[in-house]
């Protein structure tokens, strides 16, 4: 499974060209990834076949959210879901650096049929892990987004073979960091099957630059 990071209706229909299997669709690439706005994802949901799935993330100051960042989440997630995607991608953390687990069951009311990702937020949690193992037990979640913390790359890879064995359950999605020079060790040593890729595949490897169709297709030939 290859999923690419959209920021616009041409990368989306440029991702599905390459022959990816899903979308990530965001806005603000530079910040990590924000919430585009419900007209982008209208335009890209009627633009492409693929499933496409949606960034829900009020700010880029931290993943610690307020009352008020909740209740605007719990909104763009209805809407979201009458919009008809495949599904949203969404985390949080509290103050000591764990899941909010209230937080993220009062989300999940508000999914319904939508396909759930937890975030990159889990790479900064106390124990990647044992968050990985707490979220494994949501049936509502389908998929963890993570680079195996923030590490090296071998300390990463490490926590990344730990992480695979405590889903059980959830598709763990592998991103962040990962490129053409290095997917291929990282599928051989680590084998989830599932990879993320953002500016990898980014005109001049630039969050502000278009999705290159020839870098795109290049990864996908590379692991199909």
């Amino acid at each position: 499974m290859i999923e690419y990071i959209a920021t616009s209706v041409e990368d989306a229909i440029v991702i599905e060209k390459s022959g990816a299997d899903r979308i990530e669709l965001v806005a603000s690439l530079e910040e990590g990834g924000l919430t585009p706005s419900y007209e982008l994802i209208e335009k890209v949901a009627a633009s492409v076949n693929i499933p496409v799935n949606v960034m829900v993330r009020p700010n880029s100051q931290s993943f610690v959210y307020t009352k008020s960042d909740l209740e605007m989440m719990k909104r763009d997630i209805s809407i979201i879901g009458s919009i008809g995607v495949n599904g949203v991608v969404l985390g949080m953390l509290n103050e000591a650096g764990d899941v909010d687990f209230r937080q993220l069951d009062e989300l999940l009311q508000e999914t319904g049929n939508l396909k759930v990702s937890f975030h990159r937020a889990i790479d900064y949690s106390r124990d990647p892990v044992q968050t990985a193992k707490q979220l494994d037990t949501y049936k509502e979640i389908n998929t963890i987004l993570t680079s195996g913390g923030l590490g090296d790359w071998p300390n990463r890879m490490e926590m990344l073979l730990k992480m695979k064995l405590a889903c059980k359950n959830t598709e763990l999605l592998i991103g962040s960091g990962l490129s053409k020079e290095n997917i291929l060790e990282v599928h051989r040593l680590v084998f989830t099957g599932s990879y993320h890729f953002g500016t990898a595949v980014r005109i001049n490897h630039s969050a502000l630059q278009g999705v290159s169709l020839e870098k795109a297709t290049e990864i996908v030939d590379m692991l199909k």
